[in-house]
């Protein structure tokens, strides 16, 4: 049924799985495959290291990379692309996990990559004239009083699906990726430009972590992915960004209708034909920051995948335990209840061929 992963040359075979958002140790691969993959190009960042790579044909596009240093050429590694937010650019994008914005902190997306053994990337949306260092990237939408996600990416239709298949292209060059291993998570315009992915690249990208952004692209055309893709959706109920509910309200850029953030899951309930649920439970509230989760769940989808949305009662537009780009006057609360690791707790439950095949 779902046979995308063997189809990559340096792709092995998942044997195990641990069960879709729980903790545990990563999904078991076999190597025997991985010991005939040689690089193709020079490695642009050692392990243990990161740094910015150039990227052939997007020479105004280069990405930041975070290599593990328990990183081994002769075993594939997982890989998490995360996607900035609108009006942002690689640069933000590595900090938007961080706490305090310090790149260097344990709790960034990329310090949890060092400690659970898998490799970080960093993109560049577009930019363009005179704001060029303000980059988006086109998560669909824009029709039918529908917000266009976002900006000049979007309206000018900017080919960012291709982009992302030529990163993915680099990496294999000189780094041995795990293509059964692959996820996609994202801020915003970035999180919505993820579920892009889900709809349009679900033979590459395993399951998707959205955070403060819904499925736009469904909104203007058909969500019909390859395979069943694992979502994950965190939004605040009091985002004043991207509203929780269907709403054109924003804090910044342009007008249209975003779609809110239970109308996107229930949409990925039915794409995925989910048979069980919803069932909810709460999130520890560890730490009083005026914010809780709720966790609500639908399992039973095709290919056994799982679709889950985490609610952050009070929350804002903003990265759980992470940094906001704007004042939180503007951008609404943090939750310090959780972080990063809920996240990949998800994403690491999920291989291309899937639980339990």
């Amino acid at each position: 049924m779902l046979v995308a992963s063997a189809c990559a040359a340096n792709s092995p075979t998942a044997t195990t799985e641990t069960a879709p958002g729980t903790s545990g140790p990563p999904p078991e691969t076999t190597t025997s495959a991985s010991v005939l993959w040689r690089p193709s190009a020079a490695a642009c960042v050692e392990p243990g290291e990161s740094g910015s790579c150039e990227l052939d044909g997007y020479p105004d596009r280069p990405y930041e990379v975070y290599v593990p240093g328990s990183y081994d050429p002769g075993v594939p590694v997982p890989l998490v692309v995360a996607f900035h937010g609108g009006g942002g650019s690689s640069d933000n994008g590595a900090t938007m996990s961080c706490p305090g914005s310090d790149i260097d902190d344990a709790g960034c997306l990329h310090g949890l990559g060092n400690r659970e053994g898998f490799v970080t990337v960093y993109p560049n949306g577009t930019g363009f004239f005179p704001l060029k260092k303000l980059r988006t990237w086109n998560a669909g939408g824009g029709t039918d009083g529908w917000n266009c996600a976002s900006g000049k990416a979007c309206s000018n239709d900017i080919d960012d699906l291709a982009y992302v298949d030529r990163l993915l292209k680099d990496l294999d060059a000189w780094l041995n990726v795990d293509r059964s291993r692959v996820y996609a998570t994202g801020l915003s315009n970035g999180a919505a430009f993820s579920h892009r992915l889900a709809c349009e690249r679900a033979g590459t990208f395993a399951a998707i972590a959205a955070v403060a952004g819904s499925n736009q692209f469904s909104t203007g055309a058909p969500c019909n992915p390859a395979r069943p893709v694992a979502v994950l959706q965190v939004h605040g109920t009091e985002d004043p960004c991207w509203s929780y509910e269907t709403t054109d309200s924003k804090c910044i850029g342009s007008g249209g209708e975003k779609l809110g953030a239970l109308r996107s899951v229930t949409g990925w309930v039915d794409v995925l034909a989910c048979s069980d649920g919803p069932t909810e439970t709460n999130l520890s509230d560890t730490i009083e920051d005026g914010t809780t989760t709720v966790a609500t769940r639908w399992s039973d989808c095709d290919g056994g995948v799982n679709v889950l949305l985490l609610t952050v009662i009070g929350g804002g537009h903003t990265w759980p335990s992470g940094s906001p780009a704007l004042s939180e006057r503007i951008v609404g609360r943090i939750t310090h209840d959780w972080g990063s690791e809920v996240l990949w707790d998800f994403l690491s439950g999920y291989t291309l061929i899937g639980p339990g095949d």
